[in-house]
């Protein structure tokens, strides 16, 4: 005769069942900010940059350009709409460095805005083929990071993507850091006479923390219509 399971047995198993999911649950949180997030999502604040452009940026992030006991959590919100700011021309602007927090890892993001040299329209409009011909030569880029004791490692491409209806020019490459590899893509919006830069990086040996939220920032990024 099969014995039936008394309800003390049932009701600790579902307790168990229950206990080991919510263990799960504790654990996958803890690398939940992939590129799925909802734009509410509290971990990240949006700034507001000029020429209608704006993304979403971590709040625990410090800042490089104010005191560097300040993250971006602390700022208030008119710290974070950039939107205002003049850009004269002939002028190179930083609008926002910020690192990863705690500092013993490696994650940044750098905003900067100037004059651009390349007509959008006929980026836009040029062949796939010609593509990176609108971009530095890995020779020219190897030089520019030499003077910071930095060297590409690897040159992985150069592609062209569109922010809404702007174009833009995606650069991908390794280069050599303090303390290991460091993954950058460098991402340059084409805004009339104007240009936008976005900078990501990340430690290579740290990717599985850092390139989900790297993915983030840069689909965040936006120009109003």
């Amino acid at each position: 005769m099969k014995k039936t399971p008394s309800i003390f047995s049932v009701l600790l198993k579902v307790c168990l069942v229950f206990f080991s999911q919510v263990c799960i649950a504790q654990h996958y949180a803890q690398f939940s900010l992939a590129t799925a997030l909802p734009v509410q999502d509290s971990k990240f604040a949006k700034l507001k940059l000029p020429l209608g452009v704006s993304l979403e940026v971590p709040k625990n992030w410090a800042v490089l350009n104010r005191d560097m006991s300040t993250n971006i959590e602390t700022m208030s919100e008119a710290a974070m709409n950039l939107s205002g700011i003049e850009l004269p021309k002939g002028k190179r602007i930083n609008l926002l460095r910020a690192n990863s927090m705690p500092r013993t890892t490696y994650a940044a993001i750098a905003i900067n805005a100037t004059d651009s040299e390349i007509d959008p329209r006929e980026f836009r409009s040029a062949p796939e083929s010609q593509v990176s011909s609108f971009a530095p030569t890995a020779e020219e880029m190897h030089q520019a990071l030499s003077t910071q004791n930095m060297a590409i490692l690897d040159f992985y491409r150069v592609r062209r993507e569109f922010v809404g209806k702007h174009p833009a020019l995606v650069i991908e490459y390794k280069r050599s850091g303090p303390q290991g590899p460091v993954i950058v893509q460098m991402t340059r919006l084409f805004l009339g006479e104007k240009e936008i830069s976005l900078n990501l990086s990340y430690r290579e040996s740290e990717g599985q923390l850092w390139k989900p939220i790297i993915q983030y920032i840069r689909k965040s990024l936006s120009v109003a219509p």
